[in-house]
């Protein structure tokens, strides 16, 4: 099995990469384009599906990104085509927020996963992730001093529009930023709950 691939990048399509090794060119799906560079040497984590009819390279920026796909894709009904379309809606770590704090409206927003499979996905890997707990960045925990009066506001707005505490709370540990202004916050947070 691959473990990982350090080389240049040749070309770049919609879903996938072409990475050069060692005048070797490997087709890489991968979940996030965004975070690659596109000059220069590139280490790209690699998951490897192999069945009857394909060989597909699953690639990831993150180590966490690809240890949190393997974690996915052991749900019943989840696949690596289902699974790399979570990691494409979020980061990794936003993923394993929505599980561990079992919110299946966050989890259901991503293209084909209804609530039969998000509760699964809960179910079976909200005892499971704690190994990840150490890499959750700080913005996700909702705590961090220089925002919390930030936080505590918008939380409030958006409470008042309708949404339940759960809700604001959640959509705000997705975007927010330190030196966000309250109705920035507020604002990011109305584009998760409105899609």
């Amino acid at each position: 099995m691959i473990a990982y691939l350090i080389g240049e990048i040749t070309e770049t399509y919609d879903e996938y990469i072409v990475l050069e090794v060692a005048g070797i060119g490997y087709e890489i799906l991968m979940c996030v384009i965004d975070d690659i560079k596109l000059s220069g040497q590139n280490k790209i984590y690699i998951y490897e599906v192999i069945r009857e009819d394909a060989h597909d390279l699953y690639g990831f920026v993150e180590f966490m990104d690809k240890q949190v796909f393997k974690k996915l894709i052991t749900v019943n009904g989840i696949g690596p085509k289902a699974a790399a379309a979570m990691l494409s809606c979020y980061t990794a770590s936003q993923i394993v927020n929505h599980i561990v704090s079992e919110d299946v409206s966050a989890i259901t927003k991503i293209s084909g996963i209804g609530t039969k499979i998000a509760n699964r996905v809960i179910l079976e890997l909200k005892d499971k992730l704690d190994i990840f707990y150490g890499e959750l960045p700080e913005v996700t925990e909702i705590a961090i001093d220089t925002t919390k009066e930030i936080i505590s506001e918008a939380t409030e707005a958006l409470t008042a529009l309708g949404y339940s505490m759960t809700e604001a709370k959640n959509a705000i540990s997705v975007v927010v930023i330190d030196g966000d202004t309250v109705e920035e916050l507020i604002k990011k947070a109305l584009s998760i709950l409105m899609t």
